[in-house]
């Protein structure tokens, strides 16, 4: 009898099972993956639609493929008007290009392969100027090449007005601290203003007035409008220190700049026993800048140079050409800033002064006026030796709107 072959076990599945179910399951993720994309790209433009950013689409050639609904809403534009128009048409990309050089952003994206951020003023549906920063975000094809740029416009301007009143009220806070000195520098002149006065009053009294009084009197006219040319000179930088940040940029003298803030310190350093000491180069190129963002940028550092000379020292500003742009340095001999806060001091309201010395928003405001310079600012300082501030800004940068 021939023997009955081995019961098969039933737990165990056929040769080729384990094969067709995983086949069986990739098909079915495939499906949904599918299934995912399908839903996904059936709600995207829902999704972009929802952005509180307006988001804008140039292709390669320059022309607008796509626009979300808050990039309609904020420009009161129409999308059949604006999809195939020229970016230079709906975009104004070139804003005061032909005064600052500033670059058009999509076109830098597509050049570099890079993303790119600025700030634009630009008007909205209501026609009023509103500021905007821009990032230019490259899509890259298959090839490596820039097919498209993804534009996102957000509104700052509420931001930007509140930086500004912030920046203004940090130089109106220099000035207070600078009363003491200015009424100084300003009496007495005055006080020689009136001796001369009361000394041609008396002449005049004489009711004759022969040659040697008459020099004399020459004499004293000259030193009275000397004097008075003075007081007007103080004021009128301390009227450039005060205005408000929304003045246009231009064309400025940044050895100007530092030579007035030097002076307007001068009752301040000398109070303080501080020596200032002027390298200032003479063939030093004007740059393109907003002035009173320049000239807070001076003050704020050298004030915190003089205030770190608690017994003295010696105030060093330097300016020399450096590459397409210019480099301003303030160096001051005193207690010098401690490692653990030299990332810190950039922040806002940080300082090591004492109560009623000091804001905290000098620094940072002095970084975020250089940054939208298109320039830069870095620091050098030991505990002890004193520390060194360099600040680089470009010939033909932004003049304040670039960042």
């Amino acid at each position: 009898m021939a023997p009955s072959p081995a019961p098969q076990d039933m737990s165990e599945p056929p040769h080729g099972a384990p094969r067709a179910a995983g086949e069986a399951l990739r098909l079915a993720g495939d499906v949904r993956l599918r299934a995912d994309l399908t839903q996904l790209r059936e709600i995207l433009p829902t999704l972009i639609d929802a952005l509180s950013d307006a988001v804008v689409v140039v292709d390669r050639s320059r022309r607008l493929v796509a626009a979300n609904r808050r990039y309609l809403e904020a420009f009161g534009a129409r999308q059949l008007q604006i999809v195939g128009a020229e970016c230079h048409e709906a975009v104004n990309c070139r804003e005061d290009a032909s005064v600052t050089g500033s670059p058009c952003g999509a076109c830098e994206a597509i050049q570099q392969k890079k993303p790119r951020r600025l700030l634009r003023t630009r008007a909205g549906a209501d026609g009023r100027p509103r500021r905007w920063e821009v990032t230019f975000n490259p899509a890259l094809g298959p090839d490596g090449e820039v097919t498209h740029v993804v534009e996102v416009w957000r509104d700052i301007s509420e931001r930007s007005l509140l930086e500004s009143q912030l920046a203004h009220s940090e130089r109106l806070a220099s000035l207070g601290q600078l009363a003491a000195g200015v009424g100084h520098e300003i009496n007495n002149p005055l006080a020689t203003l009136v001796a001369g006065i009361e000394s041609l009053q008396r002449w005049l009294k004489r009711g004759e007035i022969d040659e040697a009084a008459t020099a004399d009197a020459a004499e004293t006219l000259a030193l009275l409008e000397r004097e008075a040319r003075r007081c007007r000179e103080t004021t009128d930088k301390l009227m450039l220190l005060a205005q408000p940040a929304q003045t246009r940029p231009a064309r400025m003298d940044m050895n100007r700049a530092a030579r007035d803030t030097l002076s307007l310190l001068n009752y301040e350093m000398r109070k303080r026993q501080v020596r200032a000491v002027e390298e200032l180069d003479p063939d030093l190129p004007e740059i393109w800048a907003r002035a009173s963002g320049m000239r807070g940028v001076c003050m704020n550092l050298m004030m915190n140079a003089v205030q770190a000379m608690r017994e003295g020292g010696t105030l060093t500003v330097r300016t020399r050409r450096e590459g397409e742009g210019i480099t301003l340095e303030i160096e001051d001999t005193g207690h010098g800033i401690e490692p653990a806060h030299l990332d810190r001091i950039w922040d806002p309201f940080f300082t090591t002064k004492p109560v009623g010395q000091g804001t905290g928003l000098g620094l940072s405001i002095t970084q975020r006026v250089v940054t939208r310079h298109g320039g830069r600012v870095v620091v050098e300082s030991k505990p002890g030796e004193g520390s060194r501030f360099m600040v680089w800004l470009p010939l033909r940068g932004p003049g304040g709107d670039g960042v």
